[in-house]
């Protein structure tokens, strides 16, 4: 039998073990949730004043998150998501929806070509954070038309949420 004193020692350590361990994943979970804001934040930064063409009002940027899902849903998964009209949601191409948004024409006025250029930026951004990526369009039967730009990452499926008014 173990005397007492090398009993409580052993406890001891155990407990210093556990409390270390405890203590360590707090941190990582502390830093994880840091490092989405601050992705966050870089998102909505790099959207701060890009205007959507075609739409008749300023565009409004919100950072959207759907923790769990892992990989890009399909247009009727979304609409239930999202609480979009069911059949109301079309998903277009990342690239081909940049690169026209991202294209700066001659015709462009100063504001616009500002705009261009910061949609460029901001497809990059999207592409060092996210494996994957889409559009989701939800056509409401309003003129208020939510336009989701969203990737899946390890913490699930986030990304960016204008709505373009389109009377």
């Amino acid at each position: 039998m173990v005397p007492q004193p090398a009993r409580e020692r052993k406890m001891n350590r155990w407990k210093g073990v556990l409390v270390g361990t405890a203590a360590l994943l707090a941190g990582l979970l502390l830093a994880t949730a840091a490092n989405a804001q601050d992705e966050e934040g870089r998102l909505l930064k790099a959207s701060e004043g890009l205007q959507m063409p075609g739409s008749e009002a300023d565009s409004r940027w919100w950072f959207v998150s759907y923790p769990g899902e892992d990989e890009l849903p399909s247009a009727e998964r979304f609409s239930g998501l999202t609480g979009c009209p069911a059949g109301g949601v079309s998903r277009s191409g990342f690239e081909a929806t940049f690169d026209r948004l991202g294209d700066v024409q001659p015709w462009m006025d100063a504001g616009q070509k500002k705009s261009a250029r910061g949609f460029r930026r901001l497809g990059k951004l999207f592409h060092r954070r996210y494996e994957e990526l889409a559009v989701y369009r939800c056509e409401t039967g309003t003129a208020e038309v939510p336009i989701y730009f969203v990737g899946v990452d390890e913490n699930g499926l986030s990304g960016l949420l204008t709505i373009n008014i389109e009377t």
